[in-house]
Order: structure tokens, then sequence, then C-alpha cells
């Protein structure tokens, strides 16, 4: 596993638990791990095990593949992993009207000029 995939994953469960409004204690709590544990999958300092990712899944109600999503990984930052983590959950959350607009407000974005 590269490390960028361990940042993909990390991001990833930091931004599913956030967005459930979980803190690492109780995302923790519920599945049976320390908070210390949580967080050192959090800052990809460990490597998440089959078994523990199925169980974050489940108490965030999550597929487990949003941890696994690696295609467009590359060679990105730290923080643009957690970024584009936290954007896609975000998106997710959105109503169909909502995802709409947000779409031509990120293709408006897309279009300025850098």
């Amino acid at each position: 596993m590269t490390d960028a995939q361990r940042e993909q994953i990390a991001a990833a469960i930091r931004a599913a638990r956030r967005s459930k409004g979980l803190t690492q204690e109780a995302l923790a709590d519920r599945i049976n791990r320390t908070p210390a544990s949580l967080s050192n999958l959090e800052r990809a300092q460990a490597i998440p095990s089959l078994d523990t990712l199925l169980l974050i899944a489940e108490a965030l109600s999550v597929p487990v593949t949003d941890f696994l999503e690696f295609a467009t990984v590359g060679r990105k930052s730290r923080s643009r992993i957690r970024e584009e983590s936290e954007i896609v959950d975000l998106i997710r959350s959105l109503s169909a009207e909502q995802l709409r607009i947000a779409r031509m407000q990120i293709e408006a974005l897309k279009s300025l000029k850098k």
C-alpha cells in the first residue's frame, strides 16, 4: 500500500466520522477500539484491518468502498486528499437540486484562469 493510499483511507474515515457529527471517542466506542487507535488510523499512522474497516463503515452507515477509492489519488498532498474526501462526503449529503447547483459552481470555479 502506498503512502497516498494510506492517506486516502485516513482522510475518508475522518471525513465520514465528521459528517456524522461524531467525535473520535464516540466512534471508537462504537467499534470497540481506543480513541488513540482511531486517531492513529485518521492520521495514517496505522492501517486498519479489514475487520476494523468494516466496523467503521457499519458504525457510520457508509459503504466500505468509500474508504477504498484510490483511482485518482496519484501524488497528492495530505491536505489535498483530506479536502477531496471531505468534499465528496459533503456532496453525498446534498439533495438533487443542491447537487445540480454545486456542479454549476464547481464548473464556474474550474473555468477561472489560474
